[in-house]
């Protein structure tokens, strides 16, 4: 049925590399993104026939008045009804919620609004009229009205049409050698990333909805059905997959390779993991043999830097509508996020609109000889000008704002229009909270605010506007998680060097020195880069590192330390 929007897998394969498997996005994504399209070009088209014929919006004394109670105003009432509870669940909802609701009395005022039209409907009905009527003689055919609601519903449909074609064309492909994400954006760009499978560490799925478990549910029965009837030659699972979900591929580097919404998740995780492990089975002389030439002979091999994942790019016919958003520079690990342009475009309408409005009301006045031409135009001159420093004013503002996460910092950077560049910048180990907010309006175009608390003076960093917000809080969380690794690996190699210094300048001096000083110097040492007790991976590297008496010095002093704490936290208990 939908046989013109599965296209080929169009990729370019190296010699000897073959497809094994590959899948698309989820139909549900298909229909979240084009609900609003279709009702919108089914609305507008259906208005607009609906007048052609002769229909009637609220013509009064044409039904029989006095009847409160008939199957229009039924569903009338239950529409107030439910409109009356999602408006008394979002109130309730919002006062229990610690963060500030954007955009409150709009959604109020308009949900309250709705309730007075459809109550004014059904007196009206009570009254004799009727909200629909279709009377042949008041047929308008291609009026002005008829063609402008043609013309959005015929726009409706080529959104519908290019949401359709757009989703048709992101692939997640598994050859034998590599994974590649290939997704086309008609008219804007065409990326690609891929990641070798022996850079691969690990292959996670994230489905935690419902609907995605209960769309698993059906699959199920569905293939249980068919393979009950003879119509399915082999068993189904025994258990529930997923009909979709998130596939994240970790691989040596930060970057992740994710695809999300992805149909039939678990049995591309599944495909992965095998080609993964027929892999290093296939490598396990190799790295043996490393092994040996590394803990036997110490020829310890080159250390190489994690590879990131590779990523192709090609810009559409319409870059500068549709910029690259992150930009990521991959050899940094860094990435730029910048504020969505529609949300320029929006601040650039009401300069406009009152540049606009200024215009027609002199016009008026003109025209009905209230001022002259010339002085009308005198007057709108200067509001035309200053409407459009505005806009420019606006657009340098929107231009130079951006987001930077590196790996050791984020950095807010804003520009004054044509002024001084100022920036803010904290470390991620300041980062004391990371939270997002969607409003109504950014969970359909896919943008969001990000809200990053920060400590030690920091304050708090807001990403505006970025897109996927969700996916910039993760990033963010990933990047703060590999600092603090990384911090805490400095910190063992700091502390291992310590003790080896302090032990060779011992044996330098012919003596171990007394007990009781090294006991204070470790303590002190100790107590500098740690609070609890030590890993056990430092443990066991101290025992390689220094002299058994050291050891046994060291050991002491960590159960005096670790006795010494516990009588300060009873002594300190009420």
């Amino acid at each position: 049925m939908l046989g013109f929007l599965t296209p080929q897998v169009d990729l370019e394969l190296d010699e000897g590399e073959q497809v094994l498997f590959y899948i698309r996005r989820h139909w549900i994504l298909l229909l979240q993104r084009i609900i609003i399209p279709l009702l919108l070009s089914g609305l507008t088209i259906g208005i607009g026939v609906y007048r052609a014929v002769g229909g009637l919006f609220l013509a009064s004394e044409v039904g029989p008045s006095g009847r409160l109670i008939d199957l229009s105003n039924i569903f009338y009432f239950a529409l107030i009804l439910g409109l009356a509870f999602l408006w008394y669940r979002r109130n309730e909802k919002n006062a229990k919620s610690k963060s500030k609701a954007r955009l409150p009395l709009i959604i109020d005022w308009l949900v309250l609004s709705l309730i007075a039209v459809l109550a004014v409907m059904i007196y009206f009905r009570y009254q004799g009229g009727r909200v629909f009527y279709i009377d042949p003689a008041y047929a308008r055919g291609l009026d002005w009205v008829n063609i402008g609601l043609f013309a959005i519903g015929l726009v409706a449909f080529g959104a519908l049409v290019y949401i359709a074609v757009d989703w048709a064309n992101d692939f997640l492909i598994l050859t034998n050698t590599r994974v590649i994400y290939d997704d086309q954006q008609l008219l804007v760009r065409h990326v690609k990333q891929e990641v070798l499978i022996e850079n691969i560490q690990q292959v996670n799925l994230s489905a935690d909805s419902y609907l995605a478990y209960f769309l698993g549910q059906l699959t199920l029965w569905r293939q249980q059905l068919l393979f009950r009837v003879g119509l399915r030659d082999q068993p189904p699972p025994e258990k529930v997959a997923v009909a979709y979900g998130k596939l994240v591929i970790g691989s040596l580097s930060v970057r992740k390779l994710i695809f999300d919404w992805a149909a039939n998740p678990a049995a591309m995780q599944g495909r992965i993991s095998g080609e993964l492990g027929k892999l290093r089975r296939a490598q396990e002389p190799e790295l043996l043999r490393q092994i040996i030439e590394d803990q036997v002979y110490g020829n310890k091999p080159p250390k190489k830097a994690p590879p990131p994942i590779h990523v192709e790019e090609r810009a559409g016919p319409l870059p500068w509508l549709f910029a690259t958003n992150p930009e990521i520079n991959f050899e940094k690990e860094e990435v730029v996020w910048r504020p969505y342009w529609i949300f320029l475009a929006l601040a650039m309408l009401r300069p406009f609109a009152i540049m606009l409005l200024a215009g027609e009301l002199l016009l008026i006045a003109s025209r009905i000889e209230l001022i002259g031409g010339g002085l009308a135009f005198l007057l709108w001159l200067p509001i035309a000008l200053a409407c459009l420093f505005r806009i420019i004013w606006v657009r340098e503002e929107h231009e130079h704002d951006k987001y930077i996460l590196s790996r050791d910092k984020i950095t807010d950077v804003d520009k004054r229009p044509f002024g001084p560049e100022s920036s803010r910048s904290a470390p991620l180990d300041r980062i004391q909270d990371v939270s997002f907010d969607v409003s109504f309006v950014e969970s359909i175009l896919g943008y969001g605010d990000v809200f990053i608390e920060t400590g030690g003076g920091g304050g708090k960093f807001t990403f505006k506007h970025v897109p996927d917000a969700r996916n910039v809080a993760t990033t963010i969380n990933d990047y703060l998680t590999d600092f603090k690794k990384r911090e805490k690996e400095r910190t063992q190699k700091e502390l291992l060097s310590w003790l080896r210094e302090y032990h060779a300048v011992q044996q330098r001096h012919g003596e171990l020195g007394d007990n009781g000083k090294l006991e204070q110097q470790l303590l002190a040492k100790l107590a500098e880069y740690t609070q609890k007790e030590l890993p056990a991976q430092i443990e066991r590297e101290v025992a390689r590192s220094v002299p058994p008496q050291v050891q046994r010095q060291m050991s002491t002093a960590l159960r005096r330390n670790a006795l010494r704490n516990r009588l300060l936290r009873r002594r300190s208990q009420p």
